[in-house]
């Protein structure tokens, strides 16, 4: 069988929290999305390289409920499983409901409307199939007591195959394999040979991110820690190092019996990270009844070869436009969106309607957009008629609802302005204000590293015009901003008024990612 090249990060930008399962000579792979609607992006793969987003688990309001929500809260590390022909993914929402399990015989959806597990407590939850049996695989507060914050253990518990609430005991596997270990989370269990494998993240999700790993011949333990742990972390390859924050992995074994890993990691820009956490795959080879990630590294490679049928699928499209009257699957909204303020027109165009909520609130803005993949590149929406009496009509660098970096047009008394605006914890300052006669019809982001540049095209012309100001966006990195996102970056417009009647005739945009 012919090699296949990947290059890591395989699916880039904020998609954190990695899971995947095989079925057959298919590969399924899902992402935490914790405040952003649709919830939960589903990919296909037959390579384990070239991936494609096939729908989104969370569709409905009445199955995920992400009102007020802070941006890092909300839908945190999905597990997808498949079982009797049937797929799963548990997964937590924490402000609203907890642990709940969806299920769907098509990944591409519909997905069931969730069941809560009511006594489930914890994040990261996953789930285990053996003998018509369900268990259920969860993170809690350590049960012989905590004695530090992030002093948690991972337990086990049986789930009534028609309730999927909670049956029998719950029973203690393991709290990680180091010492005063923080945060062991992430679990996920596998059977190999005459072993039960339970693997997990500790360390936080920061710089001390890791993989480990433990054993037993029963599944219910006791768990034998893996003496090489940490199977995988970057936690010793320093800070100047391109790639941190290794962790949080799942396995899956093809149908050509060989295994691989995914994981998240982050790659960095001038030490810091806006793209968020991505994710990684690696191979497995399996020593002594034990895996080794990476044999002959132990670290996450750039560049790597892997061997199965190659599926060798079109990129994704760098420009989205409606003409198809659907939302590219891609395609992010903040919290649950207000239906009533997105409509197709008969031109085949997006019509987003100004509502007086702004970026800034816990709340759903009008406003569209898509996972930064790259430093590099450049980010341009194509406006129609474009409706501005108290509203501002704007591109944004959207790393949470305190700091984003705001492109916008307004109606000023006499004419327009353009405005570029950085928000900072909190506050806004505003770095430039250039008057205009007419409005726009293209708006344009340009990012070179950490810096970005910002330009504009006329209303009836097709020049385009560049500021001479550069802004840094380290402020918008996770080492700064705090929090588990990525940066996105979006269209919006919002007003001052609550009965306003503005709105924006949204063409399409263009990404074009370079790195």
């Amino acid at each position: 069988m012919k090699a296949i090249n990947f290059k890591n990060p395989i699916i880039k930008g904020f998609h954190p929290d990695p899971s995947i399962c095989a079925v057959g000579k298919n590969f399924y792979l899902v992402n935490s999305t914790f405040s952003y609607f649709p919830g939960i992006p589903i990919f296909h793969s037959t390579d384990l390289v070239h991936w494609k987003q096939i729908g989104n688990a969370l569709t409905r309001k009445s199955q995920v409920d992400l009102s007020n929500n802070e941006d890092s809260e909300g839908i945190y590390a999905p597990t997808i499983r498949f079982h009797n022909g049937l797929f799963y993914i548990i997964s937590s929402n924490e402000a609203h409901g907890g642990v709940f399990i969806i299920t769907a015989t098509n990944p591409k959806g519909p997905w069931s409307d969730p069941t809560f597990i009511k006594d489930a407590d914890g994040i990261d939850p996953s789930l285990y199939f053996e003998n018509k049996k369900i268990f259920y695989v969860g993170t809690h507060n350590n049960s012989k007591g905590t004695k530090f914050f992030g002093d948690n253990e991972i337990y086990l518990v049986e789930l009534n195959t028609t309730t999927l609430q909670f049956k029998g005991k719950v029973i203690p596997l393991w709290n990680g394999a180091l010492r005063n270990v923080v945060w062991p989370e992430g679990p996920h269990i596998y059977k190999k040979g005459g072993y039960y494998y339970l693997l997990i993240a500790e360390g936080g999700t920061e710089s001390h991110h890791s993989i480990t790993i433990a054993r037993s011949k029963e599944l219910t333990g006791p768990y034998e820690s893996n003496p090489d742990n940490p199977i995988l972390t970057h936690r010793n390859m320093g800070n100047k190092y391109n790639v941190a924050n290794v962790g949080h992995g799942d396995f899956v074994k093809a149908f050509t019996n060989d295994w691989y890993f995914v994981c998240l990691g982050s790659r960095k820009c001038e030490n810091v990270v806006n793209t968020g956490r991505e994710t990684f795959l690696g191979h497995i080879s399996w020593e002594n009844n034990w895996p080794v990630l990476n044999p002959g590294m132990g670290i996450l490679e750039k560049y790597g070869k892997i061997f199965l049928p190659e599926n060798n699928i079109s990129e994704p499209r760098k420009t989205i436009n409606f003409s198809n009257q659907k939302f590219d699957n891609r395609l992010l909204f903040l919290r649950n969106p207000k239906e009533e303020k997105y409509k197709f027109n008969i031109n085949g165009n997006l019509v987003m309607k100004s509502s007086n909520v702004k970026l800034s609130d816990l709340d759903s803005p009008t406003f569209i957009g898509l996972r930064q993949c790259s430093m590099f590149g450049t980010f341009e929406a194509s406006f129609g008629e474009i409706h501005l009496l108290d509203s501002e009509l704007g591109l944004t660098i959207y790393q949470n609802h305190k700091n984003n970096l705001n492109f916008f047009v307004k109606k000023e008394k006499i004419g327009y302005s353009l405005n570029l605006a950085k928000f900072r914890d909190g506050t806004n300052q505003i770095l430039l204000t250039k008057p205009l006669n007419i409005t726009v019809n293209k708006l344009i982001v340009k990012q070179n590293a950490q810096q970005t540049t910002f330009g504009y095209v006329l209303r009836n012309s097709q020049d385009y015009h560049w500021f001479n100001i550069k802004v840094d966006t380290k402020f918008l990195s996770t080492e700064i901003a705090g929090g588990f996102t990525g940066c996105v970056r979006g269209i919006y417009i919002s007003s001052t008024s609550v009965n306003t009647s503005d709105y924006v005739e949204l063409l399409e945009f263009n990404v074009s990612e370079d790195q």
